[in-house]
């Protein structure tokens, strides 16, 4: 196809894969309710390859005619539990209609109150018994707001703002935490925070740090991500008195999939080597997206930090013997991480080849107590969202790999038998090979069942809902959908094989509907929820999940910025239909069930049914993309703000005669079928079936202008 636009002809899953989901929301009353079931029925098998197929095989036989039978669901309820402050636009689209981008609540160590952050700015003290919030930081001091940071950026798309912010195991002795935010390094202000902003502050001995420097294709950096530690002296209060010390600004060459999750090993203690050792999730920004050449294998390569999980020590005076100074002079690196000693490579590395690990928790075995699990909640690009454990030294082969499927530029396709890639250092140097590590669960891009970002989740560990025992809850970002694992499941997938995968249990509910209500109560003016995705087409419901000390579940929804507690969950009989098994739920098998080219010519004529056909599956799968008739993302009025802030890489107009990988119907039909690695541009393969596709064509073919 002819035309050099960033965004390929028939950008057909332009989704919006970053920060943020709905979550269960009813309405803004203090005791609204809502009922959930989850069915019980695995999406993705966990047996080998051949008992998958034994399986399939017995259940087509028997499913041909559906009918009732009793299967065990989970009913859960939510309760309102407190309206965040309104920051967003009330008539808005995309991030900026958001009435409230909340990201994340912690439980401030000892459990007397919350703390929450928005991404446009605020750092609340939220008081558990009055319901109040109290601005304790505010971030935004872009363009004469009147926040800390001038450099500030939050406005355009899912991942910016103030990220997150993490408690230091020992905040009840020394009052310190830390907060990722993210600047605009071409904006026209100083770096520094603004002295009187905050009055308790002493920026007196604020020092910028050295930016770390990133690959890029054009030199270009459109943000910068900072990680500050702070120090409060009085933590009995809800100000800020004290200082605050910048210890690392990484460069970003786009603005999504930023430096934006931190952790710490939640069983460490005083004189373990873990103790107060900080693990940061690291996004690609964007560069594993984009077919340029090395710019596109930045999460592979070791010199560089983007794709990847770091460990850290912030703390400049612990773990002297046992560690090294940065190379910015600002934090320490354990000398027992993977690549300390390897020539070329950054020693701040733990594990690489991510796209987007942009939530991080800790499973801990009650068997092996003091070796719990780091889990990422990684998001994907073109056939899977997955959710990955974290080992030392491990590749999780983004953007060669994604899932359990190999990628390259013809699409996305079986792993070769002997699975191994490149050990890359840098843009020229390779040291031997290495096996990527595989998924532990993962769902497809699917309409009927899946999503276009996996949002977070936990493993539940309180005491108020036996039913949950034993289960890791995690949700999809833009449409709602919320599933389980049986933890025992999740660690038993962790033996490194791809064909082995936790069973997921889909949570049956009306979020959509639900939060729309409490957007529109609370003063929202959108046609619908604010945002959009492939899957869930106009209208993110934009969740978040967070736990208290107890580990009590709260679900944080930015659409109508309401933060809700699961009050309820009981587990109980109800009639069900047989659902046959489909190799479209795994897509590691889709691959091997149908063709992997297409024919050069179109064996379907083009008849007015076969146009009207064609219509209603593009209406269904394309439109939320490429417009309501073909006419380009532009011409339609569609902004996609991540895409946006690309360089203006938004989904092209079909109705015109310029191609981006070839005019015939058979190269139409391939781009549908393969997509496009590394783009947006996802394949359908295993999701509409080759005659639909000739159908899709039939139709764009009647749109051109």
């Amino acid at each position: 196809m002819g035309k050099s636009a960033a965004c390929p002809k028939l950008h057909v899953t332009c989704a919006i894969l970053d920060f943020g989901v709905d979550v269960n929301a009813t309405s803004c009353g203090p005791r609204a309710r809502l009922s959930m079931l989850v069915e019980m029925r695995p999406l993705t098998p966990t047996l080998p390859l051949a008992a998958v197929v034994s399986t399939l095989v017995l259940t087509l036989a028997c499913s041909e005619t559906p009918r009732p039978q009793s299967a065990t669901r989970l009913s859960l309820d939510f309760e309102d539990y407190a309206a965040m402050p309104i920051t967003g636009e009330l008539g808005g689209e995309n991030t900026r209609g958001q009435l409230a981008r909340v990201n994340d609540l912690r439980d401030e160590p000892g459990g007397r109150r919350f703390f929450v952050n928005d991404l446009n700015g605020p750092l609340y003290i939220l008081d558990k018994q009055a319901k109040q919030f109290a601005t304790y930081l505010d971030f935004n001091g872009l363009e004469g707001r009147p926040g800390l940071f001038p450099k500030f950026t939050f406005e355009r798309n899912f991942a910016t703002g103030l990220t997150s912010f993490v408690f230091d195991p020992d905040y009840a002795n020394n009052g310190i935490f830390y907060t990722l935010h993210m600047e605009d390094p071409s904006a026209p202000a100083p770096a520094a925070p603004r002295a009187g902003v905050v009055p308790g502050l002493d920026v007196s001995g604020y020092q910028l740090s050295t930016p770390i420097a990133v690959p890029t294709a054009d030199g270009q950096i459109a943000r910068e991500v900072v990680l500050i530690e702070w120090t409060d002296r009085d933590t009995t209060n809800t100000t800020f008195e004290g200082t605050a010390r910048e210890l690392m600004r990484l460069q970003h060459v786009l603005p999504q999939h930023p430096l934006g999750e931190m952790t710490f090993n939640p069983v460490a203690r005083p004189g373990d080597a873990d103790w107060r050792v900080m693990y940061l999730g690291v996004g690609d920004a964007g560069s594993g997206d984009r077919g340029e050449g090395i710019f596109q294998l930045t999460p592979q390569r070791l010199d560089s930090l983007p794709g990847k999980i770091l460990r850290v020590i912030p703390d400049l005076s612990a773990h002297t013997s046992t560690s090294t100074i940065s190379e910015n002079g600002r934090y320490r690196i354990p000398d027992d991480n993977p690549f300390a000693g390897v020539e070329g490579a950054r020693k701040e590395i733990w594990a690489y080849g991510l796209r987007n690990p942009h939530r991080l928790v800790w499973d801990v075995d009650p068997v092996r107590p003091s070796e719990p699990r780091l889990l990422a909640f990684h998001i994907g690009l073109v056939t899977a969202e997955t959710i990955v454990v974290i080992h030392k030294g491990a590749n999780y082969g983004w953007p060669l790999r994604e899932g359990t499927r190999a990628l390259s530029p013809a699409g996305a396709e079986p792993l070769p038998a002997n699975d191994t890639i490149p050990v890359r250092i840098s843009d020229t140097v390779t040291r031997g090979t290495i096996a990527p590590t595989y998924p532990v669960a993962q769902y497809s891009h699917d309409r009927a069942t899946g999503g276009d970002g996996i949002a977070n989740g936990f493993v539940y560990a309180g005491r108020d809902l036996p039913a949950l025992s034993n289960k890791l809850i995690f949700g999809d970002i833009t449409t709602g959908r919320i599933w389980y694992a049986d933890i025992a499941d999740i660690r038993a997938a962790d033996n490194g094989r791809p064909d082995t995968l936790a069973p997921l249990h889909e949570v049956t509910t009306d979020l959509r509907p639900l939060v729309e209500a409490a957007y529109r109560a609370r003063g929202g003016q959108g046609d619908t929820l604010p945002g959009i995705g492939a899957v869930s087409g106009r209208g993110r419901v934009d969740v978040r999940f967070a736990v208290d000390d107890a580990g009590e579940i709260y679900l944080l929804t930015k659409s109508d910025g309401m933060i809700r507690k699961v009050v309820g969950a009981r587990e109980v009989d109800v009639a069900a239909s047989v659902m046959p098994s489909s190799d479209a739920d795994d897509p590691s098998t889709a691959a091997a069930t149908t063709p992997t080219s297409a024919p050069g010519t179109n064996p379907v004529p083009s008849t007015p049914a076969s146009i009207a056909s064609g219509k209603s599956i593009y209406d269904l799968n394309c439109a939320v993309c490429h417009g309501p008739q073909g006419e380009g993302a532009v011409r339609a009025g569609t902004t996609i703000s991540i895409i946006e802030e690309s360089g203006g890489r938004q989904p092209s107009d079909l109705t015109d005669a310029q191609w981006d990988h070839g005019a015939t119907d058979g190269a139409i039909f391939s781009v549908i079928k393969r997509g496009v690695p590394p783009t947006m541009m996802a394949g359908y393969d295993g999701r509409i079936a080759d005659l639909d596709i000739w159908h899709v064509v039939n139709y764009i073919r009647s749109l051109a202008r």
